[in-house]
């Protein structure tokens, strides 16, 4: 059993975490020098490459352990506080056993917690991406939306024809170029740092999600998982979203945790890095959101605009949008709902749509 002691210093590391995050988003300059280009880089430099050697996901075990062992726990200790004394020589009143299982809990979520704030949370307090590099973020017209989803149709049907294709037409990755794919991603992400300092230091390789399917179920293509600092990204998913995907949870293990700028950042990394793929991947992902903003401002240009776009291209949006439409569901709907609140936690206010945001990124970046 632990001390009392223990577990009064675990449980105030809940207060503890609060306190920081508030004084990090106080002041995001500070936050942005000490934490995130400081403390954090340490971590991952140390902390971050112990997992991110490993050839598989230490993560995806331990999603299903923990949780598994905590309800086993739960159990044992409620069947210790409801069992009949008669049964065993324990006389210990029943309220010793019910304050130990919540000061347990407590002291779980407390680790839990501080453990988030100091490998994640305190990132999402940090000086914005675009305004490290000089973006200009301003309302844009709806005219600048639509030359930004004309070059994007024009760059998308230029690299289309360039990826490799399976006999649907459809861009494929094979299992054997998985792996390679994941080096590419780790290394093109190095290469950026030297561009880019913010995303400079040590980067691991995105690792395969074991259960792609159930991923898919909860409309999740990504996850970086702060615990242990591992990149993941669903396989299952249509072959063009993976190269972005790795770039987008690889700009997460760097601290870019704001949704939209991971996004950006992803199609910025992956279009300048010359690999057809990855430049590909990125330029549909960009696509997919200019083209959302300018149908609700615009529907005519929107018809107009996308009406261009080349056979391949429309066969992979095809194909994503009867792929997505297989999981529509309760479980896709309580998988969004929890996403949102905690992306709203975070002080991402608009919640799942601040991944759309990116828009205003590329606008920025296009104008300069």
């Amino acid at each position: 059993m632990i001390l009392p002691k223990k577990r009064l210093f675990c449980i105030l590391l809940i207060p503890l975490s609060m306190l920081l995050t508030r004084l990090a988003h106080a002041s995001p300059a500070a936050t942005e020098r000490w934490f995130s280009m400081g403390v954090y880089r340490i971590f991952t430099e140390t902390y971050g490459r112990v997992f991110g050697y490993l050839p598989f996901s230490v993560a995806q075990f331990l999603i299903i352990l923990l949780p598994v062992c905590g309800l086993l726990y739960v159990s044992y200790e409620i069947y210790l506080i409801a069992r009949p004394r008669k049964w065993f020589d324990d006389q210990k009143p029943r309220k010793i056993y019910a304050i130990r299982l919540v000061a347990n809990i407590a002291c779980v979520a407390g680790i839990y917690w501080i453990m988030f704030t100091l490998l994640t949370g305190l990132n999402y307090a940090r000086i914005e991406f675009g305004e490290t590099i000089g973006l200009d973020t301003r309302p844009s017209y709806v005219s600048e939306l639509a030359a930004l989803t004309e070059i994007l149709v024009a760059h998308a049907n230029e690299l289309s024809p360039q990826v490799t294709r399976n006999e649907y037409g459809h861009m494929i990755v094979s299992a054997a170029s998985m792996t390679a794919l994941s080096r590419d991603a780790r290394d093109i992400f190095r290469a950026a740092g030297d561009q880019w300092s913010v995303l400079r230091g040590y980067t691991p390789r995105a690792k395969p999600i074991l259960y792609s399917r159930l991923f898919s179920h909860m409309r999740i293509t990504g996850v970086f998982v702060p615990w242990t600092m591992e990149a993941h990204v669903n396989v299952d998913v249509p072959h063009f979203h993976i190269p972005a995907t790795m770039l987008h949870e690889l700009a997460h293990f760097r601290g870019i945790m704001r949704e939209d700028e991971a996004n950006f950042i992803a199609w910025l990394v992956g279009y300048h890095s010359g690999n057809v793929c990855f430049m590909y991947s990125g330029t549909m992902l960009a696509l997919s959101y200019a083209a959302g903003q300018l149908s609700r401002h615009d529907r005519a240009e929107h018809t107009r605009i996308m009406g261009n776009l080349c056979y391949y291209v429309q066969l992979d949006r095809r194909a994503n949008w009867e792929y997505w439409q297989q999981f529509e569901g309760p479980l896709a709907e309580i998988s969004q709902a929890a996403n949102d609140a905690y992306l709203r936690a975070q002080r991402q206010q608009d919640g799942v749509l601040s991944y759309g945001r990116v828009v205003d990124l590329l606008l920025a970046y296009f104008r300069n």
